[in-house]
């Protein structure tokens, strides 16, 4: 049985000076869990009260719609589709944090508002104005109608929420076998859209805001730096080269990202999706990533959190790392 007295005193003094290390370690190990724990509560509860207002303000705007003076019902609506839009950007850059349940919740809000919007806008449309008179002058209202519709004037006929919602879309969708682009000057400060392609090609050299990319098949997606979050889902042998702060990929599988990302890089419910570092390159890129504000010496393109892969001593099978000979460069 060993005793203190085999020991030396600096031995002695050494195993001690050991053990406070080591209680020290634990100690702050327990507050930085506390901390991080702290700052996942907050992030929760600061996006409920939020999501709360946004909601509740846009609600108010919806039952005040039937009062607004004709001259201001156009721009009131679509001042509710761009809240609605607003408030979806604001779901969307906060599912970082959120676990799926409360993604899902909150998305059921969220589609129970643009389905008020779209009853109200309904309703509102001033179809008695056209079609009742005399036979004589129906033709000339219906004239009147589509003429106002295509010149969309501020006095027009009402738009419905599709329209009005089509004409807030910035990007994409609906396309086949095409190349597409957006130059800088296109591209600033705004939300990019790609929605519902097949074997395309989206090139956008700039400085967007915000990415949101959903339902793509077999495309290639090449971008310059993004200030924010890049949120992408339901996406199929895919290539996305993005640089952003933030990105969250949902039900996506068989798709490669070439990632510069400052933040958080999450994954739920994806199937071999694989990572690489960001190697796009072009004249411009040095002036688009000082609008950006991305951090060029942060890039956690590796650090990929798997929602579904609850065992943090292991990495998830659901991701991996492209090798390095297989990584490609010549995007453009």
């Amino acid at each position: 049985m060993e005793t203190n007295k085999e020991y030396t005193p600096d031995q002695l003094l050494e195993r001690m000076k050991q053990r406070t290390d080591a209680i020290a370690q634990k100690a702050e190990q327990r507050r930085t869990e506390k901390t991080l724990n702290e700052a996942a509560s907050e992030n929760v509860d600061y996006f409920y009260d939020t999501f709360q207002g946004m909601k509740e303000d846009l609600e108010m705007k919806i039952k005040q719609a039937g009062d607004v003076e004709k001259t201001q019902l156009i721009p009131h609506l679509d001042s509710l589709v761009k809240d609605l839009q607003k408030i979806q950007q604001f779901h969307n850059e906060s599912s970082m944090f959120l676990a799926s349940f409360q993604i899902k919740k909150a998305q059921e809000h969220i589609n129970e508002l643009e389905s008020d919007i779209f009853r109200r806008i309904q309703e509102l449309q001033p179809k008695k104005r056209f079609g009742f008179g005399k036979k004589n002058t129906e033709k000339k209202d219906k004239s009147k109608e589509l003429k106002l519709d295509k010149t969309d004037s501020g006095g027009a006929k009402l738009k419905s929420l599709e329209k009005i919602i089509e004409r807030q879309f910035y990007g994409f969708k609906d396309l086949n076998d095409e190349t597409l682009t957006k130059s800088a000057s296109e591209l600033e400060n705004r939300q990019f859209n790609l929605q519902n392609l097949s074997h395309c090609k989206v090139v956008a050299l700039g400085n967007p805001s915000t990415l949101q990319f959903a339902s793509l098949n077999d495309c290639i997606v090449i971008v310059g730096p993004t200030s924010r979050s890049a949120f992408i889902k339901d996406c199929v042998n895919c290539k996305f080269v993005i640089a952003c702060q933030q990105v969250r990929i949902h039900n996506s599988k068989d798709t490669d990202f070439y990632l510069h990302v400052t933040g958080a890089a999450i994954i739920e419910n994806c199937h071999s999706v694989r990572f690489a570092p960001y190697t796009l390159k072009y004249p411009e890129l040095g002036t688009h990533y000082k609008f950006s504000g991305l951090d060029l010496d942060i890039n956690l393109w590796d650090k990929i959190d798997d929602f579904h892969w609850l065992n943090k001593n292991e990495k998830s099978p659901n991701w991996d790392v492209i090798p390095e000979n297989r990584r490609e460069t010549d995007w453009l």
